[in-house]
């Protein structure tokens, strides 16, 4: 298992399970890697403390030049 800090700010988002469409965002503060390393498993940790598998995850955003972006 190795831990791993971003150097810039991640931001998750998880599908709501409310009645609305909408998605959930969580900051993350770190990032388990475990398995083997051809397929390792990820676990994104909120700054919460809350683990959140990346199969939960919908999409990421990462804070670059003041710009929150993605490849969605």
């Amino acid at each position: 298992m190795k831990t791993i800090v971003p150097a810039n700010p991640i931001k998750v988002y998880m599908r709501s399970n409310g009645d609305d469409e909408g998605y959930l965002a969580s900051n993350v503060a770190f990032i388990i890697v475990d398995g083997k390393p051809a397929f390792p498993e990820l676990t994104f940790v909120s700054i919460s403390g809350t683990p959140i598998p990346s199969s939960n995850i919908a999409f990421a955003r990462v804070l670059i030049d003041g710009e929150w972006r993605s490849h969605d």
